[in-house]
């Protein structure tokens, strides 16, 4: 019988060794329900990856299918004995529940984070793109993404604007005190580094040095915020000088 089946790792189930080795890159995920779909119990493949999360949504014969997913994610991820004790599985209406809460932010870490809804709109679009969607994870994602939208703007869970950002700005702030006045690097221009420019910059921080691969997007984020760019090469001579360091890029490297 097909059916949907959720498979996946997560803050909650498994340490941040296992999460970074499971990880997916769009290149990844995208290769990965392309390989799912080719088995004969595999209909349809959805894969969302962020830095708390790993989890894949199939419409497919579950048990065929769930061994089928552990072997691809253990090639990946190597040690198949600590994701198999790590993995949670859910079926049918509780794998939808999940996806609802994740999509609303209910599973976060930071509890009522918005960037989760995004990158599960973006997962979604990227199978649809690579064809590994139909009726069944359409029709789930679509009403996951119109439900996060409504919990934020019917409900406070996002009154506090709260983010991993946030979070770690307030911490920065913790341990060195007033932020006014000291010089933070920023290291990636994704969605979180940009998030980081914004809370950095809502507490009084005036000096921010965007650095990045591409400099294009660090460009944009340090016009928006009044900071500089800096090539990647010159960062060392930046941390000479840096009172707060935030790294938050998709490199699978150091």
């Amino acid at each position: 019988m097909r059916e949907l089946l959720c498979l996946g790792i997560s803050h909650k189930t498994a340490p941040v060794s296992l999460r970074e080795r499971v990880a997916l890159l769009t290149r990844d995920a995208e290769a990965l329900c392309a390989e799912l779909v080719e088995l004969p119990e595999v209909d349809e493949a959805v894969a969302i990856s962020t830095c708390n999360r790993t989890e894949v949504y199939l419409a497919a014969e579950t048990g065929p299918a769930e061994a089928a997913l552990l072997t691809a994610l253990t090639a990946r991820g190597g040690d198949s004995e600590e994701l198999r004790a790590a993995a949670f599985r859910l079926t049918g209406r509780d794998a939808a529940r999940h996806l609802f809460q994740v999509t609303a932010g209910l599973d976060s870490m930071i509890v009522g984070e918005a960037e989760i809804q995004g990158q599960v709109k973006r997962s979604f679009e990227q199978a649809q793109a690579t064809g590994t969607t139909g009726p069944l994870t359409g029709d789930l994602f679509g009403s996951a993404i119109r439900a996060g939208r409504r919990v934020r703007s019917e409900t406070g869970i996002g009154a506090g604007h709260s983010s991993v950002s946030s979070v770690a700005v307030a911490l920065a702030a913790d341990e060195v005190g007033e932020l006014p006045g000291r010089k933070v690097v920023i290291v990636g221009a994704g969605e979180t580094a940009e998030l980081t420019a914004s809370a950095l910059a809502g507490r009084g921080v005036s000096t921010i040095v965007v650095t990045n691969r591409h400099t294009h997007r660090a460009r944009v984020i340090a016009s928006r915020f009044g900071g500089t760019v800096s090539a990647l090469h010159d960062l060392p001579e930046h941390l000479l000088d840096a009172d707060i360091v935030v790294s938050s890029t998709a490199s699978p490297h150091t």
